[in-house]
């Protein structure tokens, strides 16, 4: 079942061929990774996952050798912490483990992009959206927003945003079907190990799997779908307890991740009111709406910022979710969980640089999809497929400036 942001809620009809549409699927992959991969031209070797990975491989909590460039937490006795959650790490075990610790963690990054993407593409077959619809919304978040630049760059920051979405996709694709449920609490527990704030999108997940759907059909809960609901949840708390477990034995105590503990963090002009702060709100949100890009007297003229740049020029498709009105349970749990999901990143004190575009949406982005999927189930306005196309525009126009020509400033 699924939501239609206008009235009681739909059946979603059969894939028509679903061989096809998993070729589908694999070759926008394929691409997807092959693209990424290749419009880095000069890729910047910043990761401490693959290290952190090597050192699990070894029996070891914490790396060994210094980096002095990253945000790492030194160890009293000796070595350093990370202060991220773990799965980002996990996920390079096998890859570590083939090719050593010299590992490019970028290729890693670029093939979980690309597995984003195809994962997008059967994510709103599997909602009901039909083909062409489907096809606009999958180039949107390809090649249409910051994911083009995040997969493609694959520091160790943006790898674990390209991780964590890899895990929520899976979990939206369980949870659409009401489908294994403890399997999808996994994927959502494993997403939230690799971004936090993802771990609050929890309402819409446990909404899907209660077959929450319009208020007319509105019904009490059977005991099958109460059960549904307690499986997820025990799905979501093993990756949470594990990731405790890990946090009590490098701090001796579960809720400690380390970055607060970072030399000198906490010194940083932008964490003047703390790590997370309320005051932190509005700088966010000017980079959200207003950030464009520097004006100079020198071609191309238009020069992105590391600061970032405003969703309405990088992703302006995503203002058609003004029409995904909370006309239906589901729909209002969505917008809750995008609020949620959003939150702690609009406190933080760091709006994401260094980036193009903005980050932090991509905590949302699968969510934002789905909704967007039920604004366009059957098919897009010209006005919308425009918008993906500026959008498009702007994000290739971006990679190359920051990643080709190295035209970008703070």
């Amino acid at each position: 079942m699924v939501a239609n942001a206008a009235g009681p809620a739909v059946t979603a009809p059969a894939s028509p061929d679903g061989r096809r549409s998993a070729l589908v699927a694999l070759a926008i992959a394929v691409a997807s990774a092959i693209l990424y991969h290749v419009t880095v031209i000069e890729r910047v070797t910043l990761d401490s996952f693959v290290p952190l990975a090597a050192s699990f491989l070894e029996g070891r909590l914490h790396i060994a050798e210094p980096m002095p460039w990253l945000e790492l937490v030194p160890r009293p006795e000796g070595g350093w912490y990370s202060p991220f959650p773990p799965m980002p790490a996990i996920v390079l075990l096998p890859f570590v483990a083939l090719f050593g610790p010299g590992f490019d963690q970028g290729i890693a990054t670029a093939l979980f992009g690309g597995l984003n993407v195809g994962l997008v593409w059967v994510l709103l077959g599997r909602i009901g959206v039909a083909r062409a619809p489907a096809a606009w919304l999958t180039a949107a978040f390809g090649i249409g927003s910051v994911h083009w630049w995040v997969a493609g760059t694959g520091t160790v920051w943006l790898h674990a945003q390209v991780v964590a979405v890899f895990f929520m996709l899976l979990a939206l694709l369980l949870a659409s079907s009401r489908r294994w449920p403890l399997v999808g609490g996994l994927m959502l527990g494993c997403a939230a190990a690799s971004r936090l704030p993802m771990g609050l999108t929890l309402p819409l997940f446990a909404a899907l799997y209660l077959g929450v759907a319009g208020w007319p059909g509105l019904r009490r809960p059977s005991m099958r779908d109460v059960r549904a609901v307690a499986l997820f949840l025990v799905g979501v708390g093993v990756p949470a307890l594990l990731v405790a477990g890990y946090n009590l034995a490098r701090y001796g105590t579960p809720f400690e991740f380390g970055y607060g503990l970072i030399p000198g963090v906490l010194e940083e002009p932008w964490y003047a009111q703390g790590l997370l702060s309320l005051d932190y709100i509005p700088r966010h949100l000017h980079l959200i709406v207003m950030r464009g890009f520097d004006y100079v007297d020198q071609a191309p003229w238009f020069r992105p910022n590391w600061n970032g740049t405003s969703l309405l020029l990088t992703t302006p498709i995503l203002l058609w979710l003004v029409k995904a009105r909370a006309a239906t349970p589901l729909v209002a749990v969505a917008w809750l969980s995008v609020a949620l999901g959003l939150l702690p990143d609009l406190l933080h004190g760091a709006p994401g640089f260094a980036q193009f575009g903005y980050r932090f949406i991509l905590d949302v982005m699968p969510i934002l999809l789905v909704m967007l999927g039920w604004v366009f189930r059957d098919r897009m306005s010209i006005e919308a497929r425009i918008a993906i196309g500026l959008g498009i525009v702007a994000n290739a126009y971006g990679v190359w400036a920051v990643t080709v020509a190295g035209f970008v400033s703070y």
